[in-house]
């Protein structure tokens, strides 16, 4: 019997199957724009920001070690997808944002991700769907302002 015959394995377990999952499928779909898989939640965050962010801002958004953002960031800057610039008000820190060449594919982008996320909730239903969405957006939304 695999572990998915079991459907009482712990939640945690299951979140981050489920994430890997959809990374596996994503994976494929992104690297056609010439990014990671690793590198889109930058990517992402960067998109749906109106303005420069700097990257402990980006780091503490995505819960994600600044060590690794600043490394990611990096890589997105070499191939053209961000810009940093000094911080005028704080000249230690850099100022992250989006290029237009990562304003071109933002839409292609996204209808990817949504198609490898389609691929893995494929066994639910609409509502179900729907329903999976909403909680985890609230678990998301409280984790946020903890």
């Amino acid at each position: 019997m695999t572990r998915f015959q079991d459907e009482q394995f712990p939640l945690g377990y299951a979140v981050a199957m489920a994430h890997r999952m959809q990374a596996a499928k994503a994976k494929e779909k992104v690297s056609q724009y010439g990014i990671t898989f690793g590198q889109v939640p930058f990517m992402m965050e960067l998109l749906h920001s109106k303005e420069p962010m700097t990257q402990d801002a980006l780091s503490k958004a995505l819960f994600i070690d600044p060590a690794a953002t600043a490394r990611a960031v990096e890589q997105l800057e070499i191939k053209g997808f961000v810009k940093r610039k000094v911080n005028p008000k704080n000249r230690r820190q850099k100022l992250v944002s989006a290029t237009d060449k990562a304003n071109w594919i933002k839409s292609d982008l996204r209808s990817s991700l949504r198609e490898a996320t389609q691929e893995v909730l494929e066994p639910l239903t609409p509502e179900e769907q729907k329903t999976l969405a909403t909680l985890l957006a609230k678990v998301c939304k409280h984790g946020a302002q903890t």
